[in-house]
């Protein structure tokens, strides 16, 4: 407990610090996600068993850098082209170390960097796609709010799970992969998150006037109850992965809380999710002044 009073004394400013510079500096924003995906995709190719492989990083950290510059240009126009020349390079990897090199690594190592780069990519375009770029600052400082809003509905979720569940938890819910989840505490921890997300987005746009554009309250619960589904279904998969692999956390980067993946690892669910739910339930009325 003390080192993660401690890693969150030192982690919660420097959060609030890149959030409120990001909404005037947007590359603060875009070099903290770039950091965070690095070295998820680190974490990950050690999970996977590719720390003996050093040549897998190369190709690994270049394509993942690659997907977080693709919404700078046009996405398709880099993506698939990076994504074919990401997959011959790593099958030529093997043809040069298939005496050593197993293919369930090199596939492994492939899917887990396309995995954790695509949602980090996304979280950029949560940033500064879904809100119209402007002069004034207030589509960034809008982004800003709804990256917020992805982390709280996960994290919520997750903290509300843990302490309902250590209260009131009786009934598994998944009693092989993750033992200590129940199913009261992740009925808590959506009540929770839905409640808390809804409240944050009340005080953020109706009681502190920060949006200039209307918020859809209906689409917003749903959005909420979406993400928070998607939110556990995350944190059960990663755990799963955990659980093949027998080890407690992906990293040590933050002492108590474990490495990015063990606290992204609902957000890389959530993010995806909601970018797309907003081409079908929008929470913002953009078109209204």
């Amino acid at each position: 407990m003390k080192e993660r009073l401690l890693t969150a004394a030192v982690g919660i400013p420097l959060a609030l610090a890149i959030v409120i510079f990001s909404a005037w500096f947007p590359w603060v924003m875009y070099g903290a996600l770039m950091i965070l995906c690095l070295i998820g995709i680190y974490e990950a190719l050690r999970t996977a068993g590719a720390g003996k492989k050093k040549i897998l990083y190369v190709p690994c950290f270049l394509y993942a850098a690659t997907v977080m510059a693709a919404p700078f240009f046009d996405l398709a126009a880099v993506i698939l082209p990076a994504s074919l020349v990401f997959l011959f390079v790593m099958f030529a990897i093997l043809l040069k170390k298939h005496e050593t090199l197993r293919i369930e690594t090199l596939c492994t190592a492939m899917i887990l960097t396309m995995f954790v780069s695509f949602p980090f990519m996304t979280m950029q375009l949560v940033f500064s796609n879904i809100v119209p770029p402007d002069d004034s600052g207030a589509a960034y400082a809008c982004g800003v709010a709804l990256v917020a809003y992805c982390l709280i509905v996960s994290w919520v979720a997750d903290g509300g799970a843990y302490f309902v569940g250590r209260a009131l938890g009786k009934h598994k819910l998944a009693p092989v992969i993750s033992p200590k989840k129940t199913v009261e505490g992740a009925i808590g921890g959506f009540v929770t998150s839905i409640l808390l997300s809804l409240a944050c987005a009340y005080a953020y746009a109706d009681m502190l006037h920060c949006l200039p554009w209307g918020l859809n309250y209906v689409n917003l619960a749903i959005n909420s109850g979406i993400c928070i589904v998607m939110s556990m279904f995350g944190d059960i998969s990663f755990s799963a992965i955990k659980r093949q692999y027998n080890i407690k956390d992906f990293g040590n980067l933050m002492p108590g809380h474990g490495g990015v993946l063990d606290r992204f690892d609902s957000v890389l669910f959530v993010c995806p999710t909601f970018y797309l739910l907003q081409f079908v339930l929008p929470i913002l009325n953009i078109t209204q002044p």
